[in-house]
């Protein structure tokens, strides 16, 4: 029996479910890209970020936090589990695919990388999945 192939899931269907979830959510499908901007807050005794969602068929999302800036632990020289430019990582190669709704996936990941990103910045040790990020201990 053949598999179905999946397809990608529509730029103004992936915005419509992100407005689904968080109503205030600011964004447009333009030129093949959806833009999309979001405030998320891990926890209710986390921060409120406001969080830019960039994203094209056959291309990866781009997840940027915009305010607050991050900052990084007292002593740690480069955040954890960003791309050069900023951009989160949020998943691993090939984890994230087209037929996936951004508001199921891109949006939790998104908010649980805050998460760990304010566990991190008091314990200096990345919490979460991937590559193990510690700051190196004072001597």
């Amino acid at each position: 029996m053949a598999s179905i192939p999946t397809r990608a899931i529509n730029l103004g269907l992936q915005l419509a479910s992100i407005r689904a979830v968080l109503p205030e959510a600011q964004g447009t499908v333009r030129g093949g890209e959806l833009a999309c901007t979001v405030a998320l807050q891990p926890t209710p005794a986390s921060q409120c970020y406001t969080v830019r969602i960039a994203y094209r068929h056959r291309h990866r999302p781009r997840v940027t936090v915009i305010d607050p800036p991050l900052t990084l632990h007292p002593r740690a020289t480069a955040l954890p589990h960003v791309y050069p430019g900023g951009d989160l990582c949020l998943h691993l190669p090939g984890e994230w695919k087209e037929h996936m709704l951004l508001s199921h996936t891109i949006l939790p990941w998104a908010s649980e990388w805050l998460l760990h990103y304010e566990l991190w910045r008091v314990t200096g040790r990345w919490a979460g999945s991937g590559h193990d990020y510690a700051v190196p201990r004072a001597q």
